[in-house]
């Protein structure tokens, strides 16, 4: 079995963050979104970028946004016009139209934390392959209970949003599982055909030896 493992991040990109303060990773978003941190001037918000506590967003008319806590088993979709601050509990509403609230399996945040950072390197470095140690019971356990959040997550999910895959995603990346990564990277450029980020992350995978 292969392990995989990301090279280095760019250091100058947006998704460069002190990752003791991400409290969210944005999963999709359309229309005008901006986002401003506790200093500095607003910026455009992106898809797949961290989120800190205390940062701003708005979102204009006709807008909507759809985020996953880190720190929280939490998803939220935002349409606009409507304000918040992103905290490790939650959005916090600011003004304007309330989210939808969606709870996720306990073992969704964490692994959802790496997505920015796999996103990041596999458009900048792509995947270094290496040997991989037989898994021990434990790593098998928690790979059998993150299919099964996978499965829930993905039940309830809308067919376009490809955040189970990316959950499922990290997980075999991090467990050096290449198979299952390459069957995950079909299934989220199925989902996402027309989206650059999932190709760039799914072609990372399925160029992978």
């Amino acid at each position: 079995m292969a392990a995989l493992v990301f090279a280095g991040l760019s250091a100058g990109t947006v998704l460069a963050q002190d990752a003791a303060a991400d409290v969210a990773l944005v999963n999709a978003l359309q229309g005008d979104v901006s986002y401003q941190g506790k200093e500095g001037q607003a910026r455009k918000a992106q898809a797949y970028m961290r989120l800190r506590h205390g940062d701003k967003v708005t979102l204009a008319s006709g807008a909507n946004l759809r985020i996953s806590y880190t720190t929280a088993s939490r998803q939220e979709f935002w349409t606009g016009p409507s304000s918040f601050v992103a905290t490790s509990s939650g959005g916090e509403l600011l003004k304007g139209n309330k989210p939808e609230v969606v709870k996720l399996p306990a073992a969704v945040p964490q692994k959802l934390a790496r997505i920015s950072e796999l996103m990041n390197t596999s458009r900048v470095g792509g995947l270094v392959v290496r040997s991989a140690k037989a898994q021990t019971q434990a790593s098998k356990d928690e790979v059998a209970e993150a299919v099964a959040a996978y499965e829930s997550m993905r039940a309830t999910a809308a067919a376009s949003d490809v955040t189970p895959e990316l959950f499922l995603y990290s997980v075999f990346q991090e467990h050096g599982m290449l198979d299952d990564l390459k069957k995950v990277a079909r299934d989220m450029l199925a989902r996402q055909p027309d989206n650059p980020d999932i190709q760039q992350l799914a072609n990372a995978a399925l160029n992978a030896q």
